[in-house]
């Protein structure tokens, strides 16, 4: 009995002890407290924000980006506005299969500092991962997300990056004619051929 007595005194001090630091924790989520803080996570992205927290549990954070983006867009209320990530009248796309574009749109991909969560595009994709087959067709095609969150049929690549940008990163979309937009496209592009020959 006195073995059992100690094991609930440790077992409750133990979730006193994460319950304050999460506490503590939580106002600061947005990249800084990582992993110890995910459980009490409410803002997965700005439209699941605290519905999704609660469905997302402790799987809120990077590993929640694919699932939030596609699965929980549809089940936090309503759409979000597909005019914040089409492409602006008279845009001219100036991405390309370019050496040079693809090694500095690898840097942008694995930059945790354009999200507000702590997550880069690599968080979820990183050797191809979380990829759907779709993604090995040519663009515009179905994107789940697009579909899901967006009403949008299909998407352009850079439509698709400005939508991970806005959701699962939980920032604003880059600008249209920002050389981080061209060169992140340039290196999804390199990436999306690894990906169609492996298929």
């Amino acid at each position: 009995m006195n073995n059992l007595a100690k094991l609930s005194a440790m077992a409750l001090a133990s979730a006193l002890s994460i319950s304050s630091a999460v506490a503590q924790c939580a106002p600061k989520c947005r990249g800084k407290c990582g992993a110890r803080c995910r459980p009490a996570m409410s803002k997965c992205g700005p439209k699941c924000k605290a519905k999704c927290g609660a469905k997302c549990g402790a799987k809120c954070g990077p590993k929640c980006g694919p699932k939030c983006g596609a699965k929980c867009g549809a089940k936090c209320g309503a759409k979000a506005d597909p005019k914040t990530i089409k492409r602006p009248a008279g845009y001219s796309p100036a991405y390309k299969t370019d050496s040079k574009m693809i090694s500095a749109g690898e840097a942008v991909f694995k930059n945790t500092k354009l999200s507000t969560n702590g997550m880069s595009c690599a968080t979820c994709h990183t050797g191809g991962g979380s990829y759907k087959q779709t993604f090995a067709k040519p663009f515009p095609h179905y994107v789940e997300m697009a579909k899901n969150v967006y009403g949008l049929p299909q998407v352009h690549l850079d439509e698709a990056i400005q939508m991970c940008m806005e959701g699962p990163m939980a920032a604003k979309p880059l600008g249209w004619k920002s050389a981080e937009l061209q060169n992140l496209a340039s290196f999804v592009l390199s990436e999306q051929a690894k990906f169609s020959a492996r298929r």
